[in-house]
């Protein structure tokens, strides 16, 4: 009966179980290496003009996109910080419009009194009084 590395070279025959097992770990991982995909893509673009031009076209079109992102977000931010501008001047209107409606319902109330119901006090309903 004959082993199957009897007719190996010595430094073969002397390698014992877990030096194969290492060496296999270690071929292994130089195989997984070179088929990654990228060294795969990196082969693709040294042998082929079209996967470049592609690759090119595709990082072209990621650039505009990205240009166009930014350019949408300058514009977002400057409407929000003109919303808020205007948004604190509306308030400010608004306010000085309801102190205005406020007056004109005393006075209006004044004239009633004075010249409809002989000095009587005069409470004026609605919505106005909500304000």
């Amino acid at each position: 009966m004959t082993f199957i590395m009897q007719n190996a070279p010595t430094s073969i025959q002397k390698i014992n179980e877990n030096d194969l097992k290492t060496y296999l770990k270690n071929v292994d991982s130089i195989f997984q290496s070179i088929s990654h995909r990228q060294l795969d893509r990196l082969f693709s673009m040294r042998d082929s003009y079209k996967f470049v031009d592609r690759l090119i076209n595709c990082f072209q079109q990621k650039k505009l996109s990205i240009e166009r992102n930014r350019f949408q977000e300058k514009e977002l931010e400057e409407k929000a910080s003109s919303s808020l501008t205007e948004e604190q001047q509306l308030k400010e209107k608004l306010n000085l419009l309801i102190s205005y409606t406020k007056q004109l319902k005393e006075q209006v109330a004044k004239e009633i009194s004075v010249k409809k119901c002989q000095n009587r006090r005069i409470n004026i309903m609605g919505e106005i009084n909500t304000l």
